[in-house]
């Protein structure tokens, strides 16, 4: 009997390790990326969109990388020190650029030798993270959190909305990166050629003004991108349907959509509801699937950026108050 509670207790505290560890891939807490709320408004369909709009779902875009100013070799020293960076866009590209260039294959297929300069650029990037953030992500975890990336591109850095009480020296940034990686090495795939393949990631990145070491980075949430679930499933994966909708049907506040102007990447929905004019920016993912990134309202001809979402549906935009990355 007494074996028997020991060896219940121990599992009860593996399973409570398992759910509450933090986990971090490539530097960053990763979370879920699917929304559970198909039943409130059931799904949009492929069949419901024109003949080619599927394609934009299952194919990856041809989105160039974003310069990212800075390299490996610009920044390497005898004594691994990093640049005070007094522009946060400047330390977000800098730590990309580092990541472009580093790699971390060791046990997985891929490559055919040195990819890069290998492991040597990651006690950079991790310098560029702040002293809590090392603190909870030791340099050889840092790097280990990188096992299979062999290769990381920075697609997208867009300012993203921050809370009216965000602290002046806080900032968020939503990124998208695009990976190379390979399965691990098995014995029985060791001797067998296998592929390698792509996988994409977006969320936040929350940069700090620590003061005298400039802009560090705060924090980094993932979410992975799925190419099988939209729009196979639910709606809000839409610009258009997602504001007809949360703003017009939940919330009574659009009547309309005037129109959509894309720039790139950002998709900008124009809405009008009981005289009021609004404006929702979306940036694309390379997915396909379309993401909230700010709310607005026009006063005086001029827009002004608020949040209309209540409390319960902050999961449909991306944003520090979005519960997925708690």
């Amino acid at each position: 009997m007494v074996l028997l509670l020991a060896f219940a207790f121990v599992v009860g505290l593996l399973i409570i390790y398992h759910r509450t560890a933090t986990t971090y891939v490539m530097g960053a807490l990763i979370h879920p990326g699917r929304i559970e709320t198909e039943e409130r408004m059931g799904s949009l369909m492929v069949a419901d969109l024109d003949e080619d709009e599927p394609e934009r779902f299952h194919r990856p875009s041809g989105s160039p990388a974003l310069n990212t100013k800075y390299s490996f070799s610009e920044l390497q020293n005898p004594h691994e020190t990093v640049p005070v960076f007094k522009n946060p866009e400047d330390l977000i590209k800098a730590y990309y650029g580092l990541l472009r260039e580093a790699s971390n294959m060791a046990g997985h297929h891929g490559g055919c030798g040195t990819i890069g300069y290998h492991q040597e650029p990651y006690p950079y990037a991790w310098k560029l993270l702040t002293e809590d953030y090392r603190k909870a992500l030791p340099l050889q975890k840092f790097i280990d959190s990188f096992k299979g990336t062999g290769h990381t591109t920075l697609l997208k850095l867009i300012p993203a909305w921050a809370p009216p009480d965000t602290p002046d020296n806080i900032r968020y940034y939503m990124v998208e990166t695009e990976v190379i990686t390979g399965p691990p090495t098995t014995g029985e795939t060791k001797d067998t050629a296998q592929p390698g393949y792509f996988a994409y990631y977006y969320g936040l990145v929350t940069v700090e003004d620590t003061g005298r070491e400039g802009w560090k980075i705060k924090r980094i949430d993932y979410i992975p991108e799925d190419f099988l679930c939209a729009p196979y499933h639910s709606w809000y994966w839409d610009a258009s349907a997602l504001v007809e909708v949360i703003h017009g049907n939940w919330y009574g506040l659009v009547d309309k959509i005037d129109s959509i102007d894309r720039h790139d990447s950002l998709y900008l929905v124009y809405a009008v509801g009981n005289g009021q004019f609004y404006r929702f920016d979306f940036v694309r993912l390379t997915n396909g699937e379309d993401i909230l990134l700010r709310e607005n309202i026009r006063f005086a001809g001029v827009w002004k950026e608020t949040n209309l979402l209540r409390e319960n549906d902050q999961i449909y935009k991306l944003s520090v108050l979005n519960p997925r990355l708690k």
